[in-house]
């Protein structure tokens, strides 16, 4: 079996890691490895790897989630309708300062 049998799945493949690779840097994630390794600069390894195996988890439940569950009872249209609308509210949100704590 051929890990990438065409164009499109080296396109599927290399657009989601770009889109998470860009949405991930400086999220609470990577601040907090930051911090777990700056406390602890004798096990750099132990936290980067503890980090990146939470990652691959949750990305690995997500895919299970949405490709068994949600898009057995969803269009992929009314998903991205719902995603979009999500996704304005908490920029909405983050903006006015409801959520985040920016307002001072």
């Amino acid at each position: 079996m051929r890990l990438f049998s065409g164009k499109q799945d080296l396109k599927l493949f290399l657009s989601t890691m770009g889109v998470i690779l860009i949405s991930e840097m400086g999220d609470k994630t990577q601040l907090t490895t930051l911090l777990l390794a700056s406390e602890n600069p004798l096990y750099i390894c132990w936290v980067g790897l503890g980090s990146a195996l939470a990652l691959i988890t949750a990305s690995f439940l997500e895919v299970i989630i949405g490709s068994h569950i949600i898009a057995r009872y969803l269009k992929p249209v009314t998903i991205r309708v719902v995603s979009s609308l999500l996704f304005i509210l908490l920029g909405l949100l983050l903006l006015t300062g409801i959520m985040g704590g920016l307002k001072q």
